[in-house]
């Protein structure tokens, strides 16, 4: 990795920390968290602070990121965050399941969590708001590549392999087409243990405009409650559908 790249790297987890702790921090904490050496870390908060993204207390000697930083990426989420029509009905699909919802986002060979419910109940593995997965194997994954042709999901495929092994997909190919297949069949896709041994999921295209980045609904929960209540699930999940389809 060069040394552009690292510290592209090392920004990207320095804002994921002021994420994480949700207050000002000194440079210190930064180091120790980051686990770079100080001279750079010093460099980087310098650099940060000159461009605007970053604030210095001086009397606390602590940092924390400007509103022009949380401002640049605004746009994006108010794109369908603003649409209140469709969260109230994402929350209404959680409660009356019971289980987990969220929306997630492609992006090229992974999707990328952008709004979840956790509901309690049991559940092992929580979404989280900008955890990416492969695109391959999840249900919202299979969701969106039924939308996509074969000849593109095979490409695709190939140029996950060449992945580092831990972001490789773990189905085979001819497992992800019979998925995408059942999902063109049924509308929506249903994967189990593809992000946890544990969990069971749906997940469905979002029929409506949602910005400059499609949407995908997923219902998951222990697979052995959402296996069980499946057909229940999937009827509640259609009604959401139909819901938006109607606003």
């Amino acid at each position: 990795m060069s040394e552009g790249a690292r510290s592209v790297v090392r920004t990207v987890h320095l804002f994921e920390e002021f994420a994480r702790a949700r207050r000002p921090l000194t440079s210190g904490e930064l180091v120790e968290r980051l686990g770079a050496p100080r001279s750079s870390v010093a460099d980087l908060l310098r650099t940060l602070v000159d461009q605007g993204v970053l604030a210095m207390d001086r009397r606390r000697a602590t940092y924390l990121p400007t509103a022009r930083f949380a401002h640049l990426g605004a746009w994006l989420v108010d794109s369908w965050r603003s649409n209140h029509a469709l969260l109230d009905a994402l929350e209404r699909l959680a409660l009356d399941t019971g289980e987990t919802t969220s929306f997630a986002a492609p992006g090229d060979l992974e999707m990328e969590i952008v709004h979840a419910i956790n509901m309690p109940g049991g559940i092992r593995w929580s979404a989280e708001v900008g955890q990416r997965y492969t695109v391959f194997g999840s249900a919202v994954g299979t969701a969106h590549l039924a939308a996509l042709s074969t000849a593109t999901i095979r490409s695709m495929y190939a140029r996950a392999q060449r992945l580092p092994p831990e972001r490789r997909p773990t189905a085979s190919l001819q497992a992800v087409l019979a998925s995408v297949q059942q999902a063109r069949k049924h509308g929506y896709a249903y994967a189990v243990g593809a992000l946890h041994t544990d969990v069971a999921a749906l997940g469905a295209a979002i029929p409506v405009e949602t910005g400059p980045r499609a949407l995908y609904v997923a219902v998951g929960g222990l697979k052995e409650r959402v296996t069980a209540r499946r057909a229940q699930i999937e009827a509640r999940l259609r009604r959401f559908l139909d819901e938006l389809r109607a606003l």
